[in-house]
C-alpha cells in the first residue's frame, strides 16, 4: 500500500465518549502524520527517480563499457592479425633470403669446383709439357753426347787396342749409369 492521502483518509477513527481523546487533536495528529507522509512519499518518489536515473547511467556505463570492450577487443584482434601477418611476410622473407643465400653458396661452390679442375688440368698440361720439354732435351742430349763420342772415335790403329765395344771400359760404364739414371726418370715422371 501506498501512503498517499487516500490511504489516510480511508482511516476512520470513532471517538468514543468519555474516553480522554478529543477529536480535534486526533485530528490534527493525523494531519500532521499525512503531511509527513506526503512528505515522506514525495521524497521516496524523488529518490526511486534519482534511482532509475542512476539505473539508466549505470546501464549506459555498461553499455559503454561493454562497448569499449568490444573495441578493445576489436583493436587486439586486429592487432594480432596484423603482427601474424607480418611474422608470416618475415618468415617468407627469411626464407627466401636463405633460399637464395643456398643458391648462391651451391653456385660459388660449383665455380670453385670448375676453378679447381681447371688449375689441375692446367698444372697437368704445365707437367706434361715440362716432361715432354725435359724428355725433348734428354734426347738432345743423348745426340749430343752421342755426337760428341763419335767425334772421339780413335785412329783405327788405337782402335785394335780397345775392347770389342770401341770405347774405353771406364766411359762405357759412365755412358751406361747416365742413360740408366735418365731412362729411370723417365719412368718416374710416367
Amino acid at each position: 500500500m501506498a501512503l498517499d492521502a487516500e490511504y489516510f483518509d480511508s482511516i476512520y477513527i470513532e471517538v468514543v465518549k468519555k474516553k480522554y481523546y478529543k477529536a480535534g487533536k486526533v485530528q490534527a495528529v493525523f494531519e500532521e502524520i499525512r503531511r509527513q507522509a506526503e512528505a515522506l512519499n514525495a521524497e521516496n518518489q524523488q529518490l526511486r527517480q534519482q534511482l532509475q536515473e542512476r539505473d539508466t547511467l549505470r546501464a549506459e556505463l555498461g553499455d559503454t563499457l561493454l562497448s569499449a570492450q568490444e573495441v578493445y577487443q576489436d583493436i587486439i584482434d586486429r592487432a594480432k592479425e596484423r603482427a601474424a601477418a607480418i611474422t608470416a611476410e618475415a618468415e617468407q622473407r627469411g626464407e627466401a633470403i636463405l633460399a637464395e643465400a643456398r643458391r648462391q653458396s651451391e653456385q660459388l661452390l660449383a665455380d670453385s669446383r670448375d676453378r679447381e679442375r681447371d688449375a689441375a688440368r692446367r698444372v697437368e698440361d704445365a707437367f706434361a709439357h715440362m716432361k715432354e720439354l725435359h724428355l725433348n732435351a734428354a734426347a738432345a742430349l743423348d745426340a749430343q753426347w752421342q755426337a760428341f763420342l763419335d767425334s772421339l772415335e780413335p785412329e783405327p790403329a788405337v782402335q785394335e787396342a780397345l775392347p770389342a765395344s770401341g770405347a774405353p771400359l771406364d766411359l762405357e760404364e759412365k755412358v751406361s749409369a747416365i742413360a740408366g739414371e735418365l731412362f729411370s726418370l723417365e719412368e718416374e715422371e710416367q
